[in-house]
Parts: C-alpha cells; sequence; structure tokens
C-alpha cells in the first residue's frame, strides 16, 4: 500500500503553474462536494443569511426613503 504525503500549497501552487493548458483545464473540471455543514456551522450560515436578508430590506428602505 502506497503512503499518501500531505502536500502543501508551495507545492500544489507550482504543479498547477507547470501543468499544460489542457491538463490544467482538466484538474480545474474534477467536480468538489458540497461540504455538509453540522451543528454551529449551520447556524452561522443561516445567521448570516438572515443577517444579509434583513440588510438589504434596511438598505431598500433607507433608499426608498430618500428618493421620497
Amino acid at each position: 500500500m502506497s503512503q499518501v504525503e500531505h502536500v502543501s500549497d508551495a507545492d500544489a501552487g507550482f504543479v498547477l503553474s507547470n501543468l499544460e493548458p489542457d491538463q490544467l483545464a482538466l484538474a480545474k473540471n474534477v467536480p468538489v462536494a458540497r461540504r455538509q455543514l453540522r451543528g454551529w456551522k449551520l447556524v452561522l450560515v443561516w445567521s448570516l443569511r438572515v443577517y444579509l436578508v434583513f440588510m438589504l430590506v434596511v438598505v431598500f428602505w433607507q433608499a426608498w426613503l430618500a428618493v421620497r
């Protein structure tokens, strides 16, 4: 069985910079699965979404008041 070595960001950048254009395009086409969030991370994401919607409402309300 072969051992898997950790590749640093610098090494990964070096490898990607030395690929041929078609090899690079193929490497970029590999899909990445979505991360399954649980616990506090899921709460954090949803609270950021709620905050974003709230702030959009505030901005549109202020813009509407300024136009009136």
